[in-house]
């Protein structure tokens, strides 16, 4: 669950010492350049291409080096969970100790792994609402369209036609 309240006003509308506290927050910096952390060798081949993804990234240049830790427990949830996913669509439900048929536990782990990946992301700024409450801003070209959208013929087009 986010911070309370309302979301914080676009930096360029501030006034006054709330103007200059944004001043000094942090930007996302280009990647510089082939320094990526190496995935850990037990991750599944799509945990270590999001991990090389993420590096790649704008967010890449907000991260500190303490902040390697959390962000390796992330990646290693990510797989973790994904691993779990994969034993329970395969066996949703399983026989208990008695016999009886139960969910899978680990549908339950996975349950927990979601909270807790949820919790971290939002606390590393890798959502979007995460990104603005932290006044992190993630340039991207803004796509225009080449024409005019297509407009369907009115309904009606043939009373204005009897009309005129």
């Amino acid at each position: 669950m986010g911070r309370r309240g309302p979301l914080p006003k676009d930096p360029e509308a501030l006034l006054g010492h709330r103007a200059r506290a944004q001043r000094q927050r942090a930007e996302p910096a280009a990647p510089s350049g082939p320094r990526i952390p190496r995935a850990r060798a037990e991750w599944r081949p799509e945990t270590r291409a999001a991990w090389r993804a993420f590096w790649r990234s704008e967010m890449a240049g907000v991260t500190a080096a303490v902040d390697l830790p959390a962000i390796g427990r992330l990646f290693a949830m990510y797989d973790q969970h994904a691993r779990a996913m994969e034993v329970v669509g395969k066996a949703l439900v399983v026989k208990g100790s008695t016999g009886q048929i139960r969910a899978n536990p680990l549908a339950d782990l996975a349950l927990k792994l979601e909270g807790s990946i949820g919790r971290l992301e939002g606390e590393l700024g890798l959502t979007p609402a995460a990104r603005q409450r932290m006044g992190i801003r993630l340039v991207q070209p803004v796509r225009q369209p080449t024409t005019a959208p297509e407009t369907k013929a009115s309904r009606y087009a043939h009373l204005r036609e009897v009309a005129s």
